[in-house]
C-alpha cells in the first residue's frame, strides 16, 4: 500500500506546476499536470480509504481474538435474586417478610395464619 500523503504531496506539487505552466501560457503542459494531480488525488483518497479499512479489519479481529469478558451478574447473583422473590411471594405479608416473622399485616396479609 502507498502512503497516502506522499500521493496527496505529489498531486499538489503537480498543482503548483500547473499554474506555473498556465503562467507563461504552456496551455498543454498545465492541463496534463492539472489531470495528473487529480488522478494522483483520487489514488490517494482511494489509499486512505483502503488503509482506514485494513485499520478497521485489524481492529475488529483483535477484539475477535479477545476472551470475552465475565458476564455483569454471575450465576450466584441470579439464583440468590431468584430465591429472594420466590421468599418474598411465599410471605403471608410483606411486614412479616420485611421483620422475618416477627411483625404481622393482617390489613393486606394473603395468609390466614399470624406470623410467629
Amino acid at each position: 500500500m502507498t502512503d497516502h500523503r506522499a500521493l496527496a504531496a505529489g498531486a499538489a506539487l503537480f498543482t503548483v506546476s500547473a499554474v506555473y505552466a498556465a503562467q507563461s501560457h504552456a496551455w498543454l503542459p498545465a492541463v496534463g499536470l492539472v489531470h495528473g494531480a487529480g488522478l494522483l488525488a483520487a489514488r490517494a483518497r482511494r489509499e486512505r480509504a483502503a488503509q482506514r479499512c485494513a485499520r478497521a479489519l485489524a481492529q475488529r479481529a483483535e477484539l475477535a481474538a479477545r476472551p470475552s469478558p465475565e458476564p455483569p451478574f454471575a450465576p450466584p447473583l441470579f439464583q440468590e435474586v431468584s430465591r429472594g422473590w420466590t421468599e418474598l411471594n411465599a410471605a403471608c405479608c410483606l411486614h412479616a417478610w420485611l421483620s422475618r416473622g416477627g411483625e404481622h399485616d393482617p390489613a393486606h396479609c394473603r395468609g390466614t395464619a399470624p406470623a410467629t
